[in-house]
C-alpha cells in the first residue's frame, strides 16, 4: 500500500512539475512585436537544438483559421496574434498555445488587389494590440477581449495618407507611450499616437512620397535615440521624440518597394531592397543630422524577407533565387551564397539562423557562421496553401512558429 501511495504521489508530482514547467515556458516565451523584442529580428531563447532529425521537429500542434495573407505571430503574456483575410475583413486572432482561439476581432475590410490578404503582424503592448490594415485602417484592441478601443483611417482626411501598389504592410513600432507609423502620402510622412488613446503627439512633414512596406526601429546612439525607416523612396532618421525629420538618404527601387528594416551597428546603417537595387551602408553622423554613404553592393537585394545582423555579419537572401547571403556589414565584402535553400525569409536564435523558402515551405536550420555555409536540418510544412510562403519565421518559448495563408504550425526546437 505505501508502494502505491509513493507511485501515485510520484506521478503526480511530474504531472505537476511538467504542467509548472510548460507554463513557464509560455510565460516566458515573448515576441511582442515584428521582428521581436528589440526589433532587431533575433529570439533570446537558448538551449535550443543545434540539428533536426532528418523529418525535421516535432509538429506540436496547427491551427487553420487564421485568414490568408503574409503576417506573422506575436507573442505576450500567454497569447499568440495574427492576422489574416476571412469573410472579406481583416481580422486579428489571439490563440492560446494550445492553438485555441482566445478571440478574432475585424479591423475593417480586407486587401484585395495584387496578392490578396492581409500583410501587417499585429503588435503587443501593455494589454492592447495595434494592427494597420492592408487598406490603411489602424485599429487598437484590448489583448485580452479584441474588445475595439480606438482606431485611424490613414488614408482618411485628416492624415490624407497615400501607400503603394500593395497597399499597407507596415507593422507599428511603439516608443513608450507612444505608437509611430507611417501613413505617407502629400499630408503626412510619419504619426505618433498616443497608444492608450488614438491621439496625435506629432507628426513629420511630408517627402511628397508613399508610405514604404518596412517596420521602423529606434537605435540609441551617443546618448541619442533615433527612428530609423524608409519610406517609398527614402532612408531616414527621424526624432521619436519630436518626429523632426533629421535626415533623408535618397534610395529608389523598381516599384518602390522598401519593405527590410534597416540594421543599425556602432553608427552604421544597413539598408537593402529587392529587383537587383545595391544594397548600401550609411555611416551616420555623431549630430545624428547626417549620414554618408560607406559602401555600396550587390550584395543581398533582399525583396521583403528581412535580413539579421549577427557579430556584425549580415545573414539574407538575395531576389530572385540568389540565395543565402553573408556579408560583412563593416566593408560589404561577400563572405559566402548558397543557392540551394532558395529565397526567402529568417530568423535568428541560439547561434543559428531559421530560413523559410517562399517556394514550397522549405525551411533550413543553418549554423550562423560567417566562414562558411553549414545546413544543420531541413524539413517541408504540411500546408497545402498555393500562395508563396511570405510570411516570416518566429522563435519564442522553445517553439517555431509558422504561418503560411490560413495556417499556423508551431514545432518543438528545444534541445533534450
Amino acid at each position: 500500500m505505501k508502494n502505491i501511495c509513493f507511485r501515485l504521489a510520484a506521478a503526480f508530482l511530474l504531472v505537476f512539475l511538467l504542467a509548472g514547467a510548460s507554463f513557464a515556458e509560455t510565460a516566458a516565451a515573448s515576441w511582442p512585436a515584428f521582428n521581436g523584442i528589440n526589433h532587431d529580428n533575433i529570439s533570446p531563447d537558448r538551449g535550443l537544438l543545434k540539428a533536426w532529425p532528418a523529418e525535421g521537429p516535432k509538429l506540436l500542434w496547427s491551427h487553420n483559421k487564421c485568414g490568408k495573407g503574409y503576417a506573422s505571430v506575436t507573442i505576450a503574456d500567454g497569447m499568440i496574434f495574427t492576422a489574416g483575410s476571412l469573410t472579406s475583413k481583416d481580422t486579428i486572432t489571439a490563440l492560446d498555445f494550445s492553438g485555441k482561439i482566445l478571440w478574432q476581432a475585424e479591423n475593417g475590410k480586407s486587401y484585395t488587389g495584387s496578392n490578396p490578404g492581409e500583410r501587417s503582424t499585429p503588435v503587443w503592448s501593455d494589454g492592447m494590440v495595434y494592427q494597420i490594415s492592408g487598406l490603411g485602417i489602424l485599429g487598437a484592441f484590448d489583448a485580452k477581449t479584441g474588445k475595439g478601443v480606438w482606431s485611424l483611417e490613414l488614408k482618411g482626411s485628416e492624415t490624407k495618407g497615400s501607400a503603394g501598389t500593395w497597399g499597407y504592410a507596415e507593422s507599428v513600432t511603439i516608443d513608450g507611450n507612444n505608437l509611430i507609423c507611417m501613413p505617407g502620402g502629400k499630408n503626412t510622412l510619419c504619426l505618433a499616437l498616443d497608444k492608450k488613446t488614438g491621439k496625435k503627439i506629432w507628426e513629420t512633414e511630408s517627402t511628397g512620397d508613399n508610405a514604404g512596406y518596412c517596420s521602423g526601429i529606434i537605435v540609441d546612439y551617443k546618448g541619442k535615440r533615433l527612428l530609423l525607416t524608409m519610406s517609398a523612396k527614402y532612408a531616414m532618421g527621424i526624432d521619436p521624440k519630436t518626429g523632426k525629420l533629421l535626415w533623408k538618404f535618397a534610395y529608389e527601387t523598381a516599384w518602390d518597394v522598401h519593405a527590410t528594416t534597416p540594421v543599425f551597428l556602432d553608427g552604421l546603417i544597413y539598408i537593402t531592397s529587392g529587383y537587383g537595387t545595391e544594397d548600401k551602408c550609411l555611416k551616420l553622423d555623431d549630430s545624428l543630422s547626417a549620414v554618408t554613404e560607406l559602401w555600396s553592393g550587390k550584395n543581398i537585394d533582399n525583396h521583403h524577407g528581412g535580413v539579421v545582423m549577427v557579430n556584425g555579419y549580415i545573414y539574407g537572401f538575395g531576389d530572385k533565387n540568389k540565395g543565402l547571403h553573408c556579408i560583412d556589414m563593416k566593408t560589404g565584402k561577400k563572405l559566402w551564397t548558397e543557392k540551394s535553400v532558395g529565397k526567402g525569409s529568417l530568423t535568428y536564435a541560439d547561434g543559428m539562423l531559421y530560413c523559410y523558402s517562399e517556394t514550397g515551405g522549405l525551411v533550413t536550420l543553418v549554423e550562423a557562421n560567417p566562414g562558411q555555409f553549414k545546413q544543420a536540418g531541413q524539413f517541408k510544412t504540411p500546408s497545402e496553401g498555393k500562395d508563396p510562403f511570405w510570411n516570416h519565421p518566429v522563435v519564442a518559448g522553445g517553439k517555431l512558429f509558422l504561418r503560411h495563408e490560413n495556417d499556423l504550425f508551431v514545432y518543438d526546437v528545444k534541445g533534450r
